[in-house]
C-alpha cells in the first residue's frame, strides 16, 4: 500500500534508477559518471571475493575492503549500502550519511541530500545479515546496469518493475512477463530469506506490495485473516504476497479507509501477537499444547505478550468464521471480554482457593469450588478460546496448586476425582493456559520435569528491537521529539550494559535489565525537559544531570546494586561504576 507519508522514499528511488542506473552519475554527490562495468567489477572484486571475515564491525571491514579503491569504485558500493538501507526507519538519517561518508571519505558538504527518514522498521536480521544482503543490491545493479546497456529507451518504469520481477525471482523463483531475469543473475541469487527482498519488492510498486520487511509477519497476516481467502486450489498456488493483496481487498469491503495498514493496532491485535521473528511462534505452541510458559529476566514484555496471545487465540477463533469478519470490523466487537483470566500468583496463594476447599458457610463447613472451577465452566458453556493467565508461577509450587488436576492438563476433558467434597474436573479442550516467570527468583533448571513437560518454555529476553518500538511510541504520545542518533546510541549502550551483565561470573544471561525498565527514559526526558522549563536541549538523552544520569540514578543502578547483593561494598562500587561508564559513554 503506498503511504502518503512516504512519498520521499518512492521519489529517491526513482532518482536512483533515473540518474544512477541510466544516467551514471552519483545521487550521493555530484561526481559523474562513476556507475561503469569496471567499478561494477572492481565492487564485487573487493567486497565479495576479498570477503573479510573476523570479529571486527562492518564498518571497519568495508574501508579495509575499499581502503585501495578509487573514488567512483567507493560510490558504487556507497550506493549500494544506500540502497540497503534507504527507506528503513530504524537506521538513522545521521546513521545512513555516516555508513557513505565512512566508504567515500567524502564530507557532510559534499553530500547531497537523499537520505530519507523512512517508513517502519526492518528488524534485527535486516543489519545482522547485512554482508548478504548488500551483496544481493550489488547483483541487483549489476542486472539494472547491464538492462540499462542494452536499451538506450529504457524507462524508470520498466527498471523498477525489473527490480519487484529481480525479488520475486529471489522470494518464489517466479517471473514476470517480458522482464526475464538472465541465468547467470539468477545463479547468484542466494535461497535464504532477506530483508532486502521484501522492502525493494515494496518500493519498486507500493501499489501492490505492503511495506513489511520480515517474512514471518507477512505469513502471520495471511495466517491471521486465513478466512478471507477462497479456499480452492487456485489460492492455496498463490503467493505469500499475492494472498496479502488479496486480503486487502477483501478487507477493504469492511473498514473505512482502505489505505489501511497492516501494523494499525486494530490488525496488529490479530497477527502480531509475539515478539520473536523466526521459527515456531507461541501462538503455534499454544495452539499444539494448549499450555504454555513465557519466562526471563524482570520487564522483558512477558505479561503484555501473554495478553496479546490471549487475544490473538481468542480473535483467531473468532474469525475463522468468514461471517464474523463484518461483525468484527463494523461494529468493533470486543470478543475476548470474560474470555482471559489473568490471576497475580502469590506465596499465600493455595490449591483450596484455585480448585476447591472447605470453607465455613452459614455455619456449616462446605466444599467451595475455587477459580479454576468457574473458569473452566465458563469455557465449557462457551464456542470460543478461554485463556488462563498465571502470572509470576515462580512464586509457587504449581504442582501443588493444580493438585490432582495437574494431569487434566494434558488429558483434556478427562474427569478428574478430587479429594474434597465428592467433587470431579475435567479441564476443556477450548482452555489455553499462559505462565509466566521470572527466572531471577526461580531457575529453570529447579522445576522438576512433570511440571516441565506438561508445557512448553519460551525464553524472553532484553530485545533491543521491541525497546525501539517501545521508545518510539512514546516518543510520539508525548511528543517528546527524540533524535534518532541519540536514540541509536542510547540503545546501543543498553544493549552493551547487559552483554556486560551476562559476561558477569556474579550473575548471567537471567540478570539482563529487561528493555521496559531502559524504555523509561523517554518519560523521564519529558519530565526533565517540563520541570527545568527548557523549550529546547542540544543533547537530550546524553546531557550532565540530564536523562541518562537520572535513569541510571533512579532505577538502572538499584537494579543492578540488588544483583550484586552478595559482594562486598568495595567490589560492588567497582563494578557499578564501570558498568555505569558502558552505560553512559
Amino acid at each position: 500500500m503506498r503511504l502518503h507519508y512516504a512519498e520521499d522514499v518512492y521519489e529517491h528511488l526513482q532518482t536512483f534508477l533515473s540518474e544512477f542506473i541510466i544516467q551514471r552519475n552519483s545521487i550521493l554527490s555530484n561526481t559523474p559518471n562513476v556507475l561503469t562495468r569496471a567499478t561494477l567489477q572492481n565492487c564485487f572484486k573487493n567486497y565479495v571475493e576479498n570477503f573479510k571475515g573476523g570479529g571486527e564491525s562492518f564498518g571497519s571491514k568495508v574501508k579495509a575492503q575499499f581502503k585501495d579503491a578509487d573514488l567512483e569504485t567507493k560510490l558504487v558500493f556507497a550506493h549500494a549500502e544506500w540502497l540497503w538501507g534507504f527507506a528503513v526507519r530504524d537506521i538513522s538519517v545521521w546513521r545512513k550519511q555516516e555508513q557513505t561518508k565512512r566508504t567515500t571519505g567524502l564530507s557532510n558538504e559534499e553530500l547531497k541530500d537523499v537520505y530519507p527518514e523512512g517508513f517502519g522498521n526492518a528488524g534485527m536480521y535486516h543489519k545482522n545479515n547485512k554482508y548478504y544482503e548488500i551483496k544481493f543490491v550489488l547483483y541487483l545493479i549489476e542486472l539494472l546496469f547491464q538492462k540499462a546497456q542494452e536499451n538506450e529507451d529504457i524507462s524508470v518504469k520498466d527498471l523498477a518493475t525489473y527490480t519487484e520481477a529481480y525479488c520475486l525471482w529471489h522470494k518464489y523463483k517466479q517471473e514476470l512477463e517480458e522482464y526475464e531475469i538472465p541465468e547467470s543473475t539468477k545463479e547468484n541469487i542466494p535461497d535464504w530469506s532477506l530483508a532486502t527482498s521484501n522492502i525493494l519488492l515494496y518500493v519498486s510498486n507500493p501499489d501492490e506490495y505492503e511495506r513489511i520487511a520480515s517474512d514471518t509477519h507477512k505469513r502471520d497476516i495471511v495466517n491471521g485473516f486465513k478466512s478471507l481467502l477462497p479456499d480452492d486450489e487456485e489460492t492455496k498456488e498463490k503467493t505469500t504476497d499475492e494472498k496479502i493483496y488479496l486480503i486487502r481487498q477483501e478487507l477493504g469491503k469492511y473498514v473505512t479507509n482502505t489505505d489501511f495498514d497492516f501494523y494499525e493496532d486494530r490488525f496488529t491485535r490479530i497477527w502480531n501477537y509475539s515478539l520473536t521473528q523466526e521459527g515456531f511462534s507461541e501462538v503455534q505452541g499454544l495452539q499444539y499444547k494448549k499450555a504454555i510458559i513465557l519466562y526471563g529476566p524482570p520487564g522483558t514484555s512477558k505479561t503484555h505478550t501473554a495478553k496479546r496471545l490471549s487475544t490473538a487465540i481468542i480473535i483467531d477463533q473468532y474469525l475463522s468464521n468468514r461471517n464474523n469478519v463484518k461483525t468484527y470490523f463494523e461494529q468493533d466487537v470486543d470478543v475476548t471480554k470474560n474470555r482471559i483470566h489473568r490471576l497475580q500468583l502469590h506465596t499465600n496463594y493455595t490449591y483450596e482457593d484455585f480448585v476447591v476447599g472447605y470453607q465455613l458457610v452459614s455455619n456449616e463447613t462446605k466444599a467451595v469450588k475455587g477459580k479454576l472451577f468457574e473458569i473452566c465452566e465458563a469455557a465449557m458453556a462457551d464456542g470460543l478460546p478461554h485463556v488462563l493467565i498465571l502470572d509470576e508461577i515462580n512464586r509457587v509450587d504449581l504442582s501443588r496448586l493444580f493438585g490432582e488436576v495437574f494431569s487434566a492438563l494434558e488429558d483434556r476433558e478427562q474427569e478428574i476425582d478430587l479429594s474434597i467434597g465428592g467433587l470431579s474436573l475435567s479441564i476443556p479442550k477450548n482452555l489455553y493456559v499462559i505462565g509466566t516467570m521470572n527466572e531471577i527468583d526461580f531457575s529453570l533448571e529447579q522445576i522438576d520435569f512433570a511440571l516441565r513437560r506438561r508445557f512448553l518454555w519460551f525464553p524472553y529476553g532484553f530485545n533491543e528491537d521491541v525497546l525501539k518500538s517501545i521508545i518510539w511510541n512514546k516518543n510520539t504520545s508525548l511528543n517528546t521529539k527524540l533524535k534518532g542518533e541519540e536514540v541509536n546510541r542510547y540503545i546501543q549502550n543498553c544493549k552493551a550494559l547487559n552483554d556486560q551483565l551476562r559476561k558477569m561470573p556474579e550473575l548471567g544471561s537471567q540478570y539482563e535489565i529487561g528493555h521496559t525498565f531502559f524504555a523509561e527514559i523517554v518519560n523521564i526526558y519529558s519530565s526533565f525537559k517540563t520541570i527545568n522549563g527548557y523549550s529546547k536541549l542540544k543533547y537530550q538523552i546524553f546531557r550532565n544531570g540530564g536523562a541518562i544520569d537520572i535513569i541510571w540514578s533512579i532505577s538502572i543502578a538499584p537494579i543492578i546494586d540488588a544483583f550484586l547483593g552478595n559482594l562486598d561494598k568495595e567490589s560492588k562500587q567497582a563494578s557499578l561504576k564501570a558498568l555505569g561508564k558502558t552505560f553512559k559513554k
